[in-house]
């Protein structure tokens, strides 16, 4: 029997555009056509020979294998020491940049593409440093300024999701057709944020050559602000999670009686004055979406994240107006107890799946384990199939396309890589994004970072 230790990684996604003012000393190309690029550094670049531009999705030391994100899919290129890095102290700082900003020149071996340099693009060194904000700075910012102006540069369905309250969207990839939002005085501060990469920076910049005179930019961007502060989610985003059954905790905080009349759906019915007794209630998962309507919200928000939560979110209208608007209500007896059961995001399978599956896997599942020979020396799975992250393109016909497919790592990384290398080839796969121990024995370990 597997022993079961298990939590979930979240990540963001990170979307960004390249300057060009960077990219100078090249090495020697020799393809003939523009290597791939993600589609947002198209407003800047042109395709390069032996150029891959965009974010640095994940890398791998064991496997020497980094993946950069073109937006249509994700690009695999083998690093070995022999190659050069710009804007970084060596390759193993590569691991304090995903969701960065890259540019990697390289050349074909044997079907294969092989790094010569990785170059981070530092678009955030030209922000001045009178410009960086930090969340105090905000904070404060908000209460003392009531004509500042916060901008999300994300695009626009994570800020549907959830936003710093009082922020307005102007996402990055659409700045041209969206200026005129932009306040008539050039005089108005101006704040933007973003997941902490290139997206506001960028914004930044446009917005300065317009000759706006007060512009910031709050570097730890929304994943620094929801560690310790509520964010707001609209009502567009929240009847699209109700309609698609997303995995989210609503809770409606007004009285019994008055919930009874009307709420919701999904929602419970926890009201404010017993969100105490009812903290045992809440999911394990520390970053499980909970959203709060009704009175005291913004107090109840705060409680929350002081137990530990860090996806607090808080609708911005109250329940008649949800009704008033169309949207869905439910009536009658409402449930007073949480009930969350994460979901797994597209590409990835859930700890408890892969447990169920490794225990008594199904006649239509092949199970791959990416790690080195070496590393499965310590333990692998009963069943699976290795076959080693860089030898996977290689290997691609010992996988069919009538089985579903699971792969995992030691981490997740690995097991994401490929999981991405099989797509290219139209192969459907789950993989596992958790760290996992094998013991000799077979039993299994599943852990966050």
């Amino acid at each position: 029997m597997a022993k079961r230790k298990v939590s979930y990684l979240i990540s963001l996604p990170v979307i960004f555009i390249m300057g060009s003012a960077f990219f100078n000393s090249s090495p020697v190309h020799t393809e003939t056509k523009g290597g791939p690029m993600h589609p947002l550094c198209q407003n800047c670049h042109s395709p390069t020979p032996n150029v891959i531009r965009g974010p640095l999705d994940s890398v791998s030391f064991k496997a020497q294998i980094i993946t950069i994100d073109v937006g249509t899919h994700k690009e695999a290129i083998r690093f070995d020491e022999t190659t050069k890095v710009k804007n970084m102290k060596d390759l193993e700082d590569l691991r304090n940049f995903r969701g960065r900003g890259f540019m990697v020149f390289y050349e074909m071996r044997n079907g294969t593409k092989h790094a010569l340099q990785i170059t981070r693009f530092d678009v955030l060194k030209l922000i001045k440093p009178e410009d960086r904000v930090t969340k105090e700075d905000l904070k404060k910012i908000i209460q003392e300024r009531k004509d500042v102006v916060i901008f999300d540069s994300r695009p626009l369905p994570a800020y549907q999701e959830a936003h710093i309250p009082g922020a307005k969207p102007l996402p990055a990839p659409a700045f041209d057709q969206l200026k005129n939002n932009l306040p008539h005085d050039k005089n108005t501060p101006i704040i933007y944020y973003c997941v902490g990469g290139c997206l506001s920076p960028t914004n930044y910049l446009r917005t300065k050559a317009l000759g706006y005179r007060n512009v910031k930019v709050y570097f730890g961007g929304f994943p620094d602000w929801s560690q310790t502060e509520y964010s707001i989610t609209t009502p567009q985003w929240l009847k699209r999670a109700i309609d698609e059954q997303f995995s989210y905790v609503l809770i409606d905080l007004r009285p019994r009686e008055k919930a009874k009349e009307g709420y919701i759906p999904t929602a419970v019915n926890i009201p404010f004055s017993e969100l105490d007794k009812a903290k045992e209630q809440f999911p394990r998962q520390r970053r499980a979406p909970i959203i709060l309507y009704g009175p005291n919200k913004e107090e109840a928000a705060k409680k929350i994240i002081s137990w530990g939560y860090r996806n607090v979110r808080i609708l911005p209208i109250e329940f008649e107006e949800w009704k008033n608007q169309g949207l869905p209500v439910a009536k009658g007896e409402i449930s007073t107890k949480i009930t969350y059961v994460p979901k797994a995001r597209p590409g990835t399978i859930l700890p408890e799946d892969f447990i169920r599956i490794i225990n008594d896997p199904p006649a239509n599942v092949l199970i791959i384990d990416v790690r080195n020979p070496d590393e499965t020396k310590e333990g692998i799975v009963k069943g699976a199939k290795n076959i080693p992250l860089d030898e996977l393109e290689h290997r691609i016909a010992e996988i069919p396309k009538d089985r579903d497919i699971i792969i995992y790592c030691e981490t997740g990384i690995r097991a994401g890589m490929a999981h991405d290398i099989l797509k290219k080839y139209g192969i459907n796969s789950r993989y596992l994004e958790a760290r996992i121990q094998i013991t000799k024995d077979g039993k299994v370990t599943i852990e966050s970072d």
